[in-house]
């Protein structure tokens, strides 16, 4: 499926995906759980993918990546085709590529410290000197919100909410250019949901960065998104900008999606009608 072509910016994306199909075996036949998905995205801009669990979202991020490689289409990020490369260019220019998941204390390792985890990368990579890699540990702390001491804890002492903080942290260590957030906030209360949300918010506006943002929560990709992609049994079944999914949806699926989405009473509908009481019991 095509994008309206009304969608922000006109100049080349910062991520294409082109006609991207990835198969799987289950009960010994072949399955698409992605099929013919194609969507763009551009530098400082948040794609949305939304769909109920089950339906391609988080195998077409780890195509995108190359953590799957895809049987038939073509992925150019940066200008570069993705699928071509070899380990070795992947292994490079994979840094610019970086994932938020939705269980930070699963993809951190439990025997490092905090300033372990988040400098973990950067020795990957060969970045900076031991007192460079450890000045960026601690900008990187205090940009998600942590205080520097938290730098020789462990990730198990802290919060889901300051968990996550700290795999924000990692995930900017290499100053990557795209992050891809797989149900990043679904696991965390509503009122640290919306904290994580608004420090997304800002770190995008302050280093100009763009997401791939993945939830089967469409309020939520409804509020960070530019553009939003809905997928339904590994399809790509509507593609547009979030006011055109919102004010003219074309599928009934994304209809459906959109009617499932918690609405908030008008302010007239929320007068206090005073109850008839019983008056024996009133005055009891």
């Amino acid at each position: 499926m095509s994008p309206n072509q009304s969608t922000p910016n006109s100049g080349q994306p910062l991520l294409k995906v082109e006609g991207v199909s990835k198969y799987f075996m289950r009960d010994k036949s072949r399955f698409a759980a992605v099929e013919d998905v194609s969507v763009t995205l551009n530098a400082g801009e948040t794609l949305g993918i939304v769909g109920e669990s089950g339906s391609g979202k988080s195998t077409l991020s780890r195509c995108i990546i190359r953590l799957y490689d895809p049987e038939k289409g073509r992925i150019f990020f940066d200008g570069i085709d993705f699928t071509g490369l070899s380990n070795k260019a992947l292994r490079l220019k994979r840094r610019d590529i970086q994932m938020i998941f939705q269980d930070p204390l699963a993809s951190l390792n439990p025997m490092m410290t905090v300033h372990s985890a988040i400098e973990d990368p950067m020795l990957i990579h060969n970045v900076g000197t031991a007192r460079e890699r450890t000045k960026r540990v601690h900008e990187l702390l205090e940009l998600v919100g942590l205080d520097v001491g938290a730098a020789n804890a462990f990730p198990f002492e802290f919060s889901g909410g300051q968990q996550q903080r700290i795999g924000i942290a990692r995930a900017l260590a290499l100053n990557p250019k795209l992050l891809i957030c797989d149900e990043a906030v679904s696991a965390l209360d509503v009122s640290i949901q919306a904290q994580i949300l608004r420090l997304l918010q800002d770190l995008q506006k302050q280093l100009g960065l763009a997401y791939l943002f993945i939830s089967h929560n469409l309020a939520v990709v409804e509020h960070m998104s530019d553009q939003i992609a809905v997928m339904y049994h590994g399809k790509v079944v509507e593609y547009d900008t979030v006011e055109e999914i919102f004010r003219a949806p074309k599928q009934e699926y994304t209809r459906n999606l959109i009617d499932s989405v918690p609405k908030i009473p008008r302010s007239d509908s929320l007068r206090f009608k005073r109850p008839r009481l019983n008056e024996d019991a009133a005055g009891a």
